[in-house]
């Protein structure tokens, strides 16, 4: 029996993830299912390459990872890229320069490398959250003779929605700007997104759009929720995530990921 959809794309904190952000059982079984039926997982996150890939291996899945929010796009078993793109420079320059004003907390990302000016309250919790180590530089100039894959602040949730409104307008045409958590600010390559990158993992296997489902709760997760053939927001997700789905799924910790994978799938 043909399968309706071949291709399954999963955004992974407040998605996939539990709350202690690991992979429940019962979701894991499911990917499994889906893979022994010869459907393609992917995961889609605004994690670095590196800090997904312990899901992706946890998983054993042999297929493209998409990290930054789609800017980076690279299946690890044969070490093809199939995107890699970059932020303007300028805008890293300025927004390197602004932070350093404000004295926000701004994380540089290099060479898939992490790094901050130094150590700081909100880089420490987003390196809990993510395992991704940071490198402390004293000042972020230093780093700016090339374009880095993004930048993000990481602040108290008002502070994100004041800065979201203060910079998105500035930046919304040199840059993808997008809040991605409640404490997280983005600024990624202009034209990137997870709609985009998924769009060429699609093309890469040779399946069609509607045979695409995409699962996602944050503002960075509504453009493959939109592209996907069948868009799937969270319970727990944010309204306009929610009114961008074509079907809700119950919350990340209540295994919502499997609820849906498992009717769809029930009959290969």
């Amino acid at each position: 029996m043909a399968l309706r959809y071949e291709l399954v794309a999963l955004d992974l904190d407040y998605t996939f993830l539990n709350a202690e952000l690991r992979i429940n059982p019962r979701n894991a079984a499911a990917v499994k299912r889906c893979t022994e039926l010869g459907a393609k997982v992917v995961i889609t996150s605004g994690r670095m390459f590196r800090s997904t890939m312990r899901f992706v291996t946890e998983l054993g899945l042999d297929t493209p990872t998409i990290t930054y929010n789609g800017a980076y796009v690279k299946q690890e078993s044969n070490g093809r890229v199939l995107l890699d793109e970059k932020l303007d420079l300028e805008v890293a320059l300025e927004l390197v320069d602004f932070c350093d004003r404000e004295e926000l907390n701004l994380n540089y990302y290099l060479d898939d490398t992490l790094y901050v000016a130094k150590i700081t309250p909100w880089g420490e919790l987003y390196s809990q959250r993510t395992g991704a180590p940071l490198h402390p530089v004293g000042d972020l100039r230093k780093l700016t003779d090339r374009a880095p894959t993004k930048v993000l602040i990481v602040a108290a949730p008002e502070r994100i929605v004041q800065l979201r409104d203060e910079l998105m307008p500035k930046y919304r045409e040199r840059s993808y700007v997008t809040v991605s958590n409640i404490e997280y600010l983005e600024f990624m390559p202009r034209d990137s997104d997870k709609g985009k990158a998924l769009a060429v993992v699609a093309d890469y296997y040779g399946i069609a759009q509607e045979r695409t489902i995409a699962f996602g709760d944050a503002d960075n997760d509504i453009p493959m929720i939109r592209w996907a053939g069948l868009g799937v927001a969270m319970e727990n997700a944010r309204p306009d995530a929610r009114d961008a789905a074509d079907r809700i799924a119950p919350p990340h910790d209540e295994d919502g990921v499997a609820v849906v994978l498992e009717e769809i799938f029930r009959n290969g």
